[in-house]
């Protein structure tokens, strides 16, 4: 089977839900040995799932249960060909670092947009130059025009 596109957070995690629900569920572990069945096999199985449904994002509590589902069907299969997506999680809460440095990194984007706006706004303004096609102040015209010609 082609390795998995998902990241290593991602399936980290996957890995760590089922071991928390083994622990609640001892049973699990046994169909989580299936020698048919693969967490490669079971994320590949929950990418087709999430493909069909429509959707790009999904909470820990749906991954968990289309991951189990696929465990708990002998005649699950894997869904074919494997997708080419990735997959990441996210932190369900800032730390303390995170918030200092989203807000850093916000502080210096507002930075360099007020520099830009101020280069912007002191830069020599355009003044458009007299065409050539149009008669000078004062110069007559040298014919009426006519409808007819």
């Amino acid at each position: 089977m082609a390795t998995m596109k998902s990241n290593n957070a991602a399936i980290a995690a996957m890995q760590q839900m089922l071991q928390e629900r083994i622990i609640a569920e001892p049973a699990l572990a046994i169909k989580l040995a299936n020698p048919k069945k693969s967490l490669e096999s079971a994320i590949n199985y929950l990418c087709h799932e999430i493909q069909k449904s429509g959707m790009c994002v999904v909470d820990d509590q749906t991954v968990l249960s289309i991951l189990l589902h696929f465990y708990d069907e002998d005649s699950i299969e894997d869904g074919g060909t494997p997708i080419n997506c990735n997959i990441v999680v996210s932190k369900p809460e800032l730390t303390e670092e995170d918030k200092a440095t989203l807000k850093e990194q916000a502080m210096e984007q507002f930075k360099q947009e007020q520099l830009r706006e101020l280069r912007r706004q002191s830069q020599p303004k355009v003044q458009p130059k007299p065409t050539a096609n149009a008669p000078k102040a004062g110069a007559e015209i040298d014919s009426i025009p006519n409808l007819f010609d």
